[in-house]
């Protein structure tokens, strides 16, 4: 489908200018490929989310969320579970017990 010169009804550029959007509340900003920023408050936000997505319009949001996450093969980063810890105090007082007696 030719984007070239299909507008959204009130707004003001094609789709074909468009680079990325963003919602912020009820107003939408959006990057221009010339690099300007222009906001735009539709009557309904859904709908418009909609058009933008149907002409696959980059979506700031998705973008930042998935970057965020963690590649599913990566290993974590995080320490090993306390268990081991919990283990050597409880054997220490097992021993001092055991002196005590």
């Amino acid at each position: 489908m030719d984007s070239k010169e299909i507008f959204y009804p009130e707004f003001g550029y094609p789709v074909s200018h468009l680079s990325a959007f963003s919602l912020c509340i009820d107003t939408y900003i959006i990057s221009l490929k010339n690099g300007k920023i222009v906001r735009f408050k539709p009557d309904e936000t859904d709908h418009f989310r909609e058009w933008l997505n149907c002409y696959n319009v980059r979506d700031i949001e998705i973008d930042l969320f998935n970057s965020y996450l963690p590649p599913a093969n990566k290993k974590s980063h995080l320490p090993k579970p306390l268990g081991v810890v919990f283990n050597l105090i409880k054997r220490n007082k097992g021993n001092e017990k055991r002196k005590e007696n």
